[in-house]
Order: structure tokens, then sequence, then C-alpha cells
């Protein structure tokens, strides 16, 4: 860890580590994809992270611990992220459903809730439908819940 890291935002450090995990979906099936990599570069410009900063965490193998956002909005704009990752060469391969399961469940969402959250996802996606229509939505279902 660099010196300059100990003095990032905790956003920020959320964000570098979301996207970690963002390229380890984009890698559960052995390659990045060309659509992969763009979809990549698109989701790190968004959080604001530099051509530079994406290179370095692309290359980075190793694994480092997960800090969620404690607000279900950024948790929900993570898995939202993850899930359009995995939709972004047009296949879903088994790895990376398990590790989409996988980081729902360590960002916090209920267990028995993942698989219906992540067919709402995949579904409202594929529909073209916005993160935050999605996220209205999910909050209604989760309340009727």
């Amino acid at each position: 860890m660099s010196i300059v890291e100990y003095f990032d935002h905790p956003f920020r450090k959320q964000d570098k580590e979301h996207f970690k995990h963002l390229v380890q979906v984009a890698l559960a099936d052995g390659i990045i994809e060309n659509s992969e990599l763009k979809m990549l570069h698109q989701l790190g410009r968004n959080m604001g992270l530099t051509g530079a900063e994406m290179d370095e965490l692309l290359e980075i193998e190793k694994r480092s611990e997960y800090n969620p956002p404690y607000k279900l909005a950024r948790r929900f704009k993570q898995l939202y992220g993850i899930v359009k990752m995995i939709l972004a060469d047009g296949n879903i391969s088994n790895d990376e459903m398990r590790l989409t399961h996988k980081l729902a469940l360590t960002s916090g969402f209920p267990e028995i809730e993942v698989p219906i959250l992540l067919t709402f996802l995949i579904d409202g996606i594929r529909n073209g439908e916005e993160e935050e229509n999605l996220f209205i939505r999910y909050k209604e279902r989760r309340k009727s819940l």
C-alpha cells in the first residue's frame, strides 16, 4: 500500500475496492473480453478513477479485504455495476454468477434475498432499465418481504 492510499477518502477506497471486484467478475471466466474492458473503463471513469489508477488496479491480482458501504443505495449501486459487468460480454458463466452471488452476500444482502435480487437486476439491465428506477422498485419489493 502506498503512502497516498492512507490519505484517500473512505469513499475513494471503497470505489477502488469495488473496481477490483469488477475486475474479478470480468476475470471469472478466465479472460477479460474487449467489451468487458470497455465496461471496466467506463465504470472506473464514473467512479472518478484515472486511467493510471485503473491500469494499476487491473494488474493487482491479490485479494484484499472488502469493506462494503453502509448505505443500501451504495451497496445496490455496486451490485448493479457488478451485474452490468457480467452482462457486458452477453454471456453469464456459472463462475461469474457464483462470484456475483458471493459479492452480494459480502456486501450485506440477505442470503435468502440474493437469488431474487440478482434475477431482478439481470432482467432489469437486459430490459434497459436505469439503476435509479431499479433501486426504487427494489426498495418497494423489499418492504413487502
